[in-house]
């Protein structure tokens, strides 16, 4: 990953990852000799790369922000990374409940923290992950956090909400003033954990404005589960926080696709185009999706039909779902693993469908209609019987939506958090049923 940063021209990684326990869960525990060996390789590798390396800790979930212990506890963990080389450290204290005085405490331990980092390293740079991270206004919480944290501090800030599908020049400004110095975005694309981890956000990086990366400090992006599947996305945020008012996210996905996928790029280019929604992408903007709308409208006959390019593309996912399953020594096989049935089973549905489309149109008889009809049923049946993934749109689907209210208050924006009924599997399986449907209740008009 950071060989893929410094060949992208992206110059700067945070290690966070709340899954390694003793970054959030069990902070106090020191890092043995293997582990510090491991950091202090990644440190040079940084280097060698051309870029930062920052070390993130997370004591947030039960650290006594004026203790003495707890104080030498945080130094504790954090020294022996300065002496490994670490110049970037950042204090996360997100994801926790917030509380009357909490930014104070958080502005007093951040200030007494860098005083203790530029003794030992005057150059050194302190970010801190906030509480309260999304939204467009100054709550009273960011109001006395910025006026307490040094102003060297970075701060940094989500969006208007956790995986903000637009990010604006205006609303970074909005919220630099409020906290008093303008934020480092740390951009939740293309992140899958939680509530996503059923989903591969392999769509294109867009919603950021160009004039965006004038009212920040920078832009780190969270990647998703799957490391390798994320430079699709990573690739993405390069090109356009290399050239933001140039920047084409069409083409920029195509180079991350590439990047990603190496000999297999063009099948991997079919699983993305279908797993391609995400918190910032609807599942209106796939391919499938588009396909299927129009053929909801009729438009399945003439020049401009959307059948045979649908086709064509179910079937490239049904075949790199088989190049993937027996391609064992390519690391995509293992991240893609979960995907690869589910994916398969959709492809199969949505040719049924479209196989039944086209009988029916071509005048078929009753008893291969029927044959056709049943198939459809039932490959539709087993793809739904897939839940855990999603391929080609979610059936029902959960994002973390928090934005502020007027008043600064948070809230669930329902209309971000939900998203229900929109695979494309599904939709041309209803269509082509109702097709199969209109045409035998023609067929009992005609005859009576």
């Amino acid at each position: 990953m950071l060989d893929f940063l410094g060949a992208e021209s992206m110059n700067a990684y945070v290690y966070a990852p709340k899954s390694d326990p003793k970054h959030r869960d069990r902070w106090r525990d020191a890092y043995d000799d293997g582990e510090r060996r491991h950091f202090a390789d990644v440190v040079v590798r940084s280097r060698a790369a051309g870029v930062r390396f920052g070390f993130a800790l997370s004591p947030g979930v039960d650290v006594d922000y004026a203790s003495a212990t707890d104080r030498a506890a945080v130094l504790a963990k954090l020294v022996p990374m300065l002496d490994l080389g670490v110049d970037w450290i950042v204090l996360a204290l997100d994801d926790i409940e917030t509380r009357p005085g909490l930014a104070g405490e958080q502005a007093a331990l951040t200030g007494w923290l860098l005083g203790e980092l530029r003794d030992r390293n005057a150059t050194l740079r302190l970010s801190l992950v906030p509480t309260e991270y999304v939204g467009r206004v100054a709550s009273p919480y960011l109001r006395e956090l910025g006026a307490g944290v040094p102003v060297d501090v970075d701060l940094m800030w989500t969006g208007p909400t956790v995986c903000s599908p637009v990010i604006r020049a205006a609303d970074a400004r909005a919220w630099g003033e409020a906290v008093g110095r303008p934020p480092i975005v740390w951009d939740n694309f293309p992140v899958n954990d939680g509530t996503m981890a059923r989903s591969l956000h392999l769509g294109p990086y867009i919603g950021r404005e160009p004039a965006l990366t004038d009212a920040v400090e920078g832009v780190l992006c969270n990647p998703m589960l799957q490391p390798r599947l994320s430079k699709v996305g990573l690739a993405g945020a390069a090109a356009y926080l290399r050239d933001p008012s140039g920047f084409d996210p069409h083409g920029a996905w195509e180079h991350g696709v590439a990047v990603a996928g190496g000999e297999h790029a063009a099948l991997l280019k079919e699983v993305a185009s279908a797993c391609a929604n995400s918190p910032i992408l609807p599942p209106s903007f796939t391919k499938a999706r588009r396909w299927a709308a129009a053929l909801a409208d009729g438009a399945d006959a003439g020049p401009d039909s959307p059948v045979e390019p649908l086709r064509a593309h179910l079937r490239g996912v049904r075949d790199a779902t088989r190049v993937f399953g027996e391609a064992t020594d390519d690391p995509l096989h293992e991240e893609l693993g979960p995907w690869l049935e589910p994916a398969r089973a959709e492809a199969e549905a949505g040719l049924a469908a479209v196989r039944l489309i086209e009988h029916v149109r071509a005048e078929a008889t009753p008893e291969s209609a029927m044959q056709l009809a049943f198939g459809t049923l039932f490959a539709w049946d087993y793809a739904r019987q897939h839940p855990d993934r999603v391929v080609f749109g979610p059936r029902f689907a959960a994002y973390p939506a928090v934005v502020q209210l007027d008043d600064g208050a948070p809230a669930l924006d329902v209309d971000l958090a939900l998203v229900e009924g929109e695979n494309a599997i599904d939709e041309l399986c209803h269509i082509a049923l109702d097709r199969y449907r209109d045409w035998v209740r023609g067929r009992v008009e005609a005859s009576g």
